[in-house]
């Protein structure tokens, strides 16, 4: 009778304690699902944001096959007044043809804020496309930095871990930056992996040759490269780098992508204007 009673009492705890794990389990997977459904309405909401924008203020435009605007240089005409409207942190628009950077520019007080906002503001763990801080807000100076996230939707910087690949450098060199004040198109001549500590972020050069010996140094291990990349280190007059996010999947903290101005032109708005 013992026994049965005994046997009665462990049938009970274990039942008890399955239901408790039963529970447990299910609470944990509704959680799960939860942060889940976050996650991906977030990347939903961002794509939504950024899809109003392109089609609010951005010019409709085509590509050749090659990555060549098949239009004058001045007719990349944005709305910068209804940019500045939604945002007059909005500084510039980036475009990689061919890529999925398609992205308006802003540059806050400091280099934190745009990492969990998106352009207008609002807040979202794609961030947004941001220039540093320290930088000239018109993008023009002899180093400008521009950030953006590894996202795992392939959005905001993410292409440019592609560039990793030699045939995919070769075959997308052509970036477009344009400001209110100038519209510019970029070649890429490297791409490169940094870590945190690597100083970059400078500014202010007291000559020619102090920039030359950054540009030197900085390009000097490239992951990938133009097969003309010391020409055009020794000729340029001004360097934009493209720079990711740490990816939790990647090997290194950095990866940036290096770029030259090869011609610029007023916006055709700008000059109708004056």
């Amino acid at each position: 009778m013992r026994n049965k009673e005994k046997t009665e009492e462990v049938t009970q705890n274990g039942d008890l304690l399955s239901r408790l794990l039963l529970v447990f389990g299910t609470a944990l997977l509704i959680i799960a699902l939860c942060i889940a459904g976050y996650l991906v309405w977030q990347y939903i909401d961002a794509r939504l944001h950024y899809s109003h924008i392109q089609a609010l203020a951005r010019p409709e435009f085509n590509f050749d096959d090659s990555g060549e605007y098949d239009d004058s240089l001045e007719n990349l005409v944005f709305n910068w007044d209804q940019l500045r409207e939604i945002n007059p942190d909005i500084v510039a628009w980036i475009i990689i043809p061919k890529t999925h950077i398609d992205y308006p520019v802003v540059q806050g007080d400091d280099n934190e804020y745009y990492l969990s906002h998106l352009y207008d503001g609002s807040y979202s763990s794609s961030g947004a496309i941001f220039a540093d801080c320290q930088g000239i807000r018109t993008l023009d100076a002899q180093n400008n930095i521009i950030y953006g996230h590894i996202m795992v939707d392939n959005s905001m910087f993410t292409d440019i871990l592609r560039y990793n690949n030699q045939d995919f450098f070769d075959r997308h060199r052509t970036v477009y930056l344009c400001t209110p004040q100038m519209n510019y198109e970029l070649c890429v001549i490297a791409n490169l992996e940094i870590t945190e500590d690597t100083p970059i972020r400078l500014f202010e050069f007291a000559d020619e040759d102090d920039f030359q010996s950054y540009l030197h140094d900085m390009l000097a291990a490239p992951i990938t490269a133009a097969s003309d990349l010391t020409s055009n280190i020794d000729s340029t007059e001004a360097l934009y780098s493209l720079i990711t996010c740490k990816s939790f999947n990647y090997s290194t903290d950095r990866v940036v992508l290096c770029c030259v101005p090869v011609r610029s032109a007023v916006p055709a708005r700008t000059q109708s204007q004056e």
